[in-house]
This record gives C-alpha cells, structure tokens and sequence, in this order.
C-alpha cells in the first residue's frame, strides 16, 4: 500500500466527539482534513444517529442529557470544509516517507464498495471506546447482548425491549443511562442485577470531594440516575457472582438467568440479559502501528502511550478521547478540540498565536474533568476474571474457545496471549480479538502470577477489518483519495 497522490493535511479516524472536534478546528483553519468513520452517520456511539435523532422532538427530549452537544459539531463540521466519508472501514494505516499510508473501504449507497488508498502528512486516531467483556457460562445464548448493543438498537433503530423478561446485570453508569433511557421509551425491566463488589462505594467516597469540586455537574448527574433507578421500583439484587445465562429452550435461547446474591442462590425468568462491566479504550489501531501501551490498573485495560497532547511516538500521530484512556463524552471532545488545535497550529504557525487563549481555556478544563475519572474508577472497578465455576464460559466466541481450554492451554506452556491463541485458535476469528483480548490477557495474567503488561496482548495484523476478497480483486488497481 503505496499512494502517491498528494497528500492531506489530516486525516481523522472515527467520527465521534473527539473526532468531530479535531477534524471542524482543524479543516475550519484551512487545512485539508477528510474524516473516517464506520457508522452511516456521524456522532461515533454516544452521539449514535444525532442528525435523526436531534431534528425529532420525542428521541431528543429522551437522550437530551448525552446529546446536548451533538447539534453544535455537528454543524461545526458541515461549516469547516472537512470531507466526511461515513460508512468507511478502515483496512490498513501504515507510516509512508511522505507521512501515512491508509486504505480502507468506501462504501456509497448504490454503488459497489471499494478499496481507496490515501496519503495524510498527520492522522489523528479516535476510534473511541468499547464495551469490556463479560464472560460467564451462557453469554454466548441468544438472549444475551451487551448494554451497549441495545443501546444502539434504541438510538439507530427506535427498537426498545417489548418483552416481560428483561434483566440488566453489570455495573457501570452506563447501565443507569440506559435503564432510564428504556423505561422513557416505554419499555420495560423486570430486574435488575448489581454487580458491584461489596464495599466499592465505602471505598470511592475519598475521591467524591474533588469529583463535586471539578464536576459538580457530572456527578449530580449520577446521582440523579441512582435516584430515578430507586423510584422505579424495580427489583435490585446487590453484591451478584456467579451469573448464568440457562436456557430450556430447544435452540439454547435464553430463558432464565441464575445467580448468587450474597449467601443466597436465585434463579428469574428471562427473555432478554443485557449485560455491561464498563468500557475500555478501542486499542486495535494504535495495536497495529506496534504503538507502546500500558496497562492501566484502575480501569483494568491497555492503552496507547502518549504525550500530554495525545501525540504518540510516531511524529503526526494522534490518539485522543476514550481510544487513549477512557474520560467520557466530555473529556473526549476536549482531547479532541486540543489535537485540532495542535495539528492546525504544526501547519500554519500563524494558528498558535491567534488561538492561544482558547487553546489555554481548553487545558484548564481537561484538568478540571480529568479530576472526576478517579471517583467513576473507584466506584465501578472491572469485574475480576472468570472462577473455576465458570470454566465453561466460552472467552472467545468466534472459534468457541471456554475459560477452562485457555487455562489447560496455560497448564501445557502458553505464557502469553499469542501462545494462547496458538494453542487454542482464541482470537483467530472475524471479530479479531476485540472482544476477547481484554479477558484473555487478564485471565493468563491471572493464571501465571503476572501482571497484565507482563503478560502482553494480542498481536494485530491487517486488514482490520474481515475485507471480501472480491473487494480486491474486482479492482485492478486501488482508487486513490487525497
């Protein structure tokens, strides 16, 4: 992968707060900037269908507290000249003598998909977050999805759960936002299961006094889901482990969920478990350019290392928002607007002066709403990997891999992830470790005596996405995008 058309100035992968911040400020100070993102429409996941969303009175009073920003971006973004390719996958970026080399796949309605090459002088990578992995016997049932799977289905789609039986397990501020976002829907929960470990909130409480002092809002804003979760009257069972997904059902689709809370074993009907244990940085990018990560102890997850200003070890490349350590919505556009800034300011030195005061602006309220992280940590830690009681689990689902073959693998020898995943086919499949590296490195780390960056993590090699062959092969020659 070699274009040679003339370069952009920018490129910004992924089109969610961050991105829409970096790629407006910079493409609006005269750069040429073009922004990738995977989705039909721009707003990343917490800003999902915002266009639809925002122009219809009934979604836009229900998501109003996540979406209040998403108009203004929006419109940031129409006005500034960027070029944004929605429904673009990204295929391959590599570092090019002439800056970096991307190829991903355009894909306009009517129109087959193909392979484009592109050239950028800097790329800023926010790809954002995803949801950690919750892995216990059964999560493999249909029946079973994560919160933010049906989050999407209410945001893109309008479908909100229609059935008697939903249970919401997990932990997270996540599952409060999305409890009051299906009751305001009209739907229904019939239960729901705290999983947070005893004592988390005794223990949280030191980091609440600076929480309340740089983000008195955002906390209110927690407290105010509690409460409405309390007057739901919705039935909560605290202190939960040993979920399990069980089905009498002929096809193995879910029928009822069983648990333990505190000392006791509960069993509740269940057609539909959304399941959430927080969100961890979408690493798969930053992986791939043998970027340096870290792990990071209280969100129990990899990300990229890189300078105060998101710039990583690769000169002209970025990561900002939740694809460098998760902050949140807020933070993200932040981090975002700041790697604009810095971007325009490399090109056109004229930048920095004219926009010193904002740019200073900006670093005091990353300060003040980095200062919350620590209190959302302490009280949401990660779930502690798989027991032996859930040696049944499958970890991967792609090559259905269980907890107890990674653990044999393990037994024979596979110190790492890799040799796992030699051993047993985990992370071989269409998902590509996504979803299950998070857990397959804590559980070997686990299994070993290490630690998580002893450990390491799964190896990533292109194409980053599953790419026809025919999407290669019907073109002679890739088109070029610059």
């Amino acid at each position: 992968m070699s274009p040679r058309n003339a370069p952009l100035d920018l490129v910004v992968i992924g089109a969610g707060p961050a991105g829409l911040a970096a790629a407006g400020i910079a493409a609006s100070a005269g750069l040429s900037v073009m922004l990738l993102d995977e989705q039909p429409s721009a707003g990343g996941q917490v800003w999902r269908n915002a266009g639809a969303i925002l122009a219809d009175e009934g979604p836009r009073r229900i998501f109003a507290a996540s979406y209040h920003r998403a108009g203004k971006a929006l419109e940031r973004l129409a006005g500034s000249g960027a070029r944004h390719h929605a429904g673009a996958t990204l295929v391959d970026i590599a570092q090019d003598e002439d800056g970096f080399a991307i190829s991903w796949l355009r894909r306009d309605a009517g129109h087959a998909p193909s392979l484009q090459n592109s050239l950028a002088r800097q790329v800023i990578i926010a790809c954002g977050a995803q949801e950690r992995a919750m892995v216990f016997p059964g999560s493999h049932r249909p029946g079973v999805m994560g919160i933010g799977a049906l989050q999407i289905a209410m945001k893109q789609s309008g479908l909100v759960p229609a059935t008697e039986g939903v249970v919401l397990a997990g932990q997270g501020p996540l599952l409060l936002l999305a409890l009051a976002q299906i009751r305001s829907l009209g739907g229904r929960v019939s239960a729901i299961l705290d999983m947070t470990p005893p004592g988390t909130r005794r223990r949280a409480f030191r980091h609440l006094p600076a929480a309340l002092l740089s983000d008195p809002g955002l906390v209110a804003q927690g407290m105010l889901l509690s409460l409405r979760r309390r007057l739901s009257g919705i039935p909560v069972h605290r202190h939960v482990t040993q979920l399990r997904a069980e089905s009498d059902d002929g096809n193995g689709a879910l029928t009822r969920v069983r648990f333990r809370a505190g000392d006791r074993e509960m069993s509740l009907p269940a057609d539909l478990l959304a399941v959430h244990d927080g969100v961890i940085p979408n690493t798969q990018i930053s992986r791939l350019l043998g970027l340096e990560h870290h792990w990071n102890a209280a969100q129990a997850a990899f990300a990229p290392v890189v300078s105060e200003d998101g710039e990583s070890a690769l000169p002209g490349l970025w990561i900002v928002g939740d694809a460098a350590g998760i902050g949140g919505a807020e933070l993200a556009e932040i981090t975002g607007s700041l790697a604009g800034h810095a971007v325009a300011s490399r090109r056109l030195p004229d930048h920095a002066d004219t926009h010193r005061e904002t740019v200073a602006r900006l670093w005091r309220l990353r300060q003040k709403k980095r200062a919350v992280r620590p209190l959302v940590d302490a009280l949401y830690p990660a779930l502690p990997p798989p027991g032996p009681e859930a040696d049944e689990a499958m970890l991967c689902r792609c090559e259905a891999v269980t907890v107890a073959a990674i653990r044999r693998a393990v037994e024979l020898g596979a110190n790492g992830p890799n040799r796992v995943k030699t051993f047993t086919r985990c992370g071989m499949g269409p998902c590509q470790g996504r979803i299950c590296a998070n857990p397959l490195t804590r559980l070997v780390a686990q299994e070993t005596g290490s630690t998580p960056d002893a450990t390491g993590a799964l190896r990533i090699r292109a194409p980053l996405k599953p790419v026809l062959l025919r999407d290669y092969l019907e073109q002679p020659e890739a088109a070029h995008e610059g």
